[in-house]
């Protein structure tokens, strides 16, 4: 199911859930005049398709020293898949994502000090068919919210 397929009573439901991950389904069910047992079926759908999932951010900034970083990463085309694949499983690694541009793949690290975030750029140059890593640190990260679009109505 992709964002287009979903019907307006679903994206009500990811807007309240947007809001606050921790909203009771009761709650939710009453801001939206429907049947809780309506909100239950529709998030676990919503969950099962991978369109919606509940979980907690943290602040890096409030972690004492804690290095949050932007790879930029330039691989061979042949080599895309398998790098991603790889990095995907890092626990370091805390967003991954395809890109067109300068860089081929971005990917957002959180490690404990500067040996370590060199560390991890070190082994990040040592995958199969890296060409480039350019490293920004971040210092201050000041907005991180992934919302759905606006409908056409509100934009």
């Amino acid at each position: 199911m992709s964002i287009s397929t979903l019907d307006p009573l679903d994206f009500e439901i990811v807007r309240e859930l947007q809001e606050d991950g921790r909203r009771a389904f009761r709650e939710v069910a009453r801001n939206l005049s429907v049947p809780e047992a309506t909100i239950r079926t529709r998030v676990k759908r919503l969950q099962d398709q991978g369109i919606v999932q509940i979980l907690a951010f943290t602040n890096p900034s409030k972690l004492g020293h804690a290095k949050l970083a932007l790879l930029f990463v330039n691989v061979a085309p042949q080599d895309h898949d398998r790098a991603v694949d790889t990095l995907g499983r890092w626990p370091e690694v805390s967003y991954l994502s395809t890109t067109m541009g300068t860089a081929d793949i971005c990917v957002q690290v959180l490690c404990r000090d500067d040996d370590s975030l060199w560390a991890l750029q070190q082994r990040v140059r040592s995958l199969p068919g890296i060409r480039d890593v350019r490293t920004l640190q971040e210092v201050k990260v000041h907005k991180i919210r992934f919302t759905i679009p606006p409908a056409d109505s509100e934009g």
